[in-house]
């Protein structure tokens, strides 16, 4: 690895874990694991969930995994997806929590962090996360195509700096991707179309207080999109200036059945104040085995 330049240090994950979700108790240990051998100092997760049971008590992944992991001063889960809000009766994991007898299920992106969250506008007060809506449909059909998404807002204080972080999950649509005869006429080209418009609505949410004032800003998650799509290549680094930390497995797809190509990234802004960085996807058996996703690790050195 390269030796780190001064500035401010930190290490950034970003993880589908997917994989959690669809079994909790068999593959959380992978991603126990995974998340240990990268030890990042800021994590941030996609498709995390929690549950409240039939005795009022709640379990989640993103709580897991601080306990586990030892992120007590920073985590907080933004749900995107509901039971109570958006329950769907040919939802599986939905007639799961009904004939269990929990009172809720969410699913969402989380931020972990060995720091302590602080308010937005003001590094010396603590403060919470925000998580905003970037696409809200008029009702959710159980399908992907009908999937809420999310932009999740933090800041830290770390010593010398405060970045902000963003957490996010773009949509993907049923039969955007995959083998050809999987794939559904228009459906690429309206996925992207999505994808730019929640791009958009990301970049009104931090233009004024973020971007145009040069704050430091990690933006990190499953975009769903490859690096040459429009909303990375036009919108995020060629309009608003964010450099994509370029991993040097680049060729590698993040997600291991549908897209040639990563599909999930991390970004810094401003680029004047990115020093160094070490980015690289972990493609390693246990990686495979604990989720449909390859997690993006980067050493950053910023001003």
């Amino acid at each position: 690895m390269p030796a780190v330049m001064e500035g401010a240090h930190f290490r950034l994950m970003t993880y589908n874990i997917g994989g959690a979700r669809k079994d909790f108790e068999a593959v959380l240990d992978d991603v126990i694991k995974m998340i240990q051998e990268n030890s990042p100092d800021i994590l941030v997760l996609q498709e995390a969930v929690e549950w409240l049971d039939a005795e009022q008590c709640w379990h989640g992944t993103a709580s897991t995994l601080a306990k586990t992991l030892g992120y007590i001063e920073g985590v907080h889960f933004g749900p995107t997806l509901s039971m109570q809000e958006h329950f769907y009766p040919g939802k599986a994991i939905f007639v799961h929590a009904i004939s269990r007898g929990w009172q809720e299920w969410r699913y969402g992106n989380a931020i972990l962090s060995r720091w302590g969250f602080v308010r937005q506008g003001y590094s010396s007060e603590a403060g919470e996360p925000r998580n905003i809506s970037l696409f809200h449909p008029l009702q959710y059909d159980g399908n992907r195509d009908t999937e809420p998404r999310y932009a999740l807002l933090a800041r830290i204080q770390a010593d010398t700096a405060s970045p902000f972080i963003i957490g996010t999950h773009l949509s993907t649509l049923v039969g955007e991707q995959g083998e050809p005869e999987q794939e559904i006429a228009g459906k690429s080209e309206k996925a992207q179309e999505m994808r730019f418009n929640q791009v958009r609505r990301l970049l009104d949410l931090i233009r004024a207080h973020m971007l145009e004032t040069g704050e430091l800003v990690f933006l990190m998650g499953d975009l769903n999109a490859t690096v040459n799509e429009t909303c990375i290549a036009d919108v995020l680094v060629g309009e608003a200036g964010f450099v994509r930390l370029i991993p040097e497995n680049d060729h590698t797809p993040t997600h291991q059945f549908k897209v040639k190509g990563p599909v999930d990234h991390i970004f810094v802004y401003p680029a004047s104040r990115l020093v160094d960085y070490h980015c690289k996807i972990v493609d390693t058996p246990l990686a495979r085995h604990a989720s449909d996703h390859l997690p993006v690790v980067a050493e950053v050195s910023v001003t």
